[in-house]
């Protein structure tokens, strides 16, 4: 039974483990893509500005 116990454990914290390093990576994910989505945003803002265009020009 304490072998059991061990082994479970084990698993247990091998589990942990796997779940933190996905939580971080998801949580990498989603301030890295927050970032690149406020980049294109200020490159299409400044795009679009009202004295910018080809057609004022």
């Amino acid at each position: 039974m304490v072998s059991f116990v061990g082994s479970f454990l084990s698993y247990l914290l091998l589990m942990v483990i796997i779940v933190c390093v996905a939580a971080l990576g998801f949580a990498l994910g989603r301030v890295l893509r927050k970032n690149k989505d406020a980049k294109t945003e200020k490159v299409n803002v400044s795009e679009n500005a009202p004295g910018d265009t080809a057609a004022d020009k």
